[in-house]
């Protein structure tokens, strides 16, 4: 197979070069292998050397002294393979398939130098000359439909004239409800709330908020004596004496139940 090696000085293709190989060695035991091939030139810094390695070899190719080290050495490795892969390779696209054929024919439609400034002013003056940019009167037409300063007003009014705001005595409908269920509880005033006045010489309207809080405070913080024969309860009021109310209690050896209070 044949084997391509470019050597550049500095980026510029180098010629004239008698380039030798200078490491030879198999890759398995980096033992060397037989007589390292001839180097020949082709032209434009282009040089090639014929081999068909047995086995995994390493090369290293030395250009010569004329050559600066970042560009006098080149490695690269051989293998059994590399026939079988440049066949491989060179079948993907067959010539006789039209496909190379196929790109050049494309690739000749384009300009000799696409990014030369005469192309790029040119390319320009077209899109311009295609250009169709909107006449006054056009862009007058389509902005005049839309809400300028004027129509705005007239829609702010519009909007003003239909609001239907509520009345005093809409408004005050519900401070009138409210004022009413606080005159309901005029059994128990705010004086007597804050200041805890549930006095047992009180008379409370039945079930008023007042005999209900303090019904609630006779149960809770008023003496409490249950019978442990019967299960009967009495509760009393806050003067210690004056039973406020009765009931019983049932045990049924898992709970204590004890029953609505009767109120005396």
């Amino acid at each position: 197979m044949i084997y391509v090696l470019y050597f550049s000085d500095g980026g510029s293709p180098k010629t004239g070069l008698t380039p030798a190989i200078t490491v030879y060695k198999k890759v398995g035991d980096g033992s060397d292998a037989t007589s390292p091939p001839t180097i020949t030139e082709i032209g434009g810094g282009f040089y090639k050397f014929t081999a068909t390695p047995p086995e995994a070899l390493v090369v290293r190719v030395d250009g010569g002294s004329v050559l600066a080290d970042p560009y006098r050495y080149k490695v690269m490795q051989l293998t059994p393979n590399d026939a079988s892969l440049d066949a491989a390779v060179s079948t993907r696209a067959p010539e006789s398939g039209g496909n190379v054929a196929a790109i050049k024919a494309r690739t000749d439609n384009l300009p000799s130098d696409p990014a030369s400034e005469s192309n790029v002013q040119g390319h320009a003056a077209d899109a311009l000359a295609a250009y169709d940019p909107p006449t006054k009167a056009e862009l007058d037409a389509a902005v005049a439909p839309l809400a300028l300063e004027a129509g705005l007003e007239v829609h702010v009014l519009a909007v003003l004239n239909s609001y239907d705001p509520p009345t005093r005595d809409e408004a005050m409908a519900d401070k009138t409800a409210v004022l009413a269920a606080i005159a309901a509880l005029n059994d128990l005033t705010i004086g007597e709330i804050l200041g805890g006045d549930l006095s047992d010489s009180l008379s409370f309207r039945a079930n008023s908020l007042a005999d209900l809080v303090r019904k609630l405070f006779w149960v809770i913080c008023n003496r409490l004596v249950i019978n442990d024969a019967s299960g009967a309860f009495t509760a009393y009021k806050t003067d210690g004496v004056t039973p406020a109310a009765q009931g019983s209690n049932t045990d049924n050896g898992v709970s204590t139940e004890r029953s609505e209070p009767t109120w005396l």
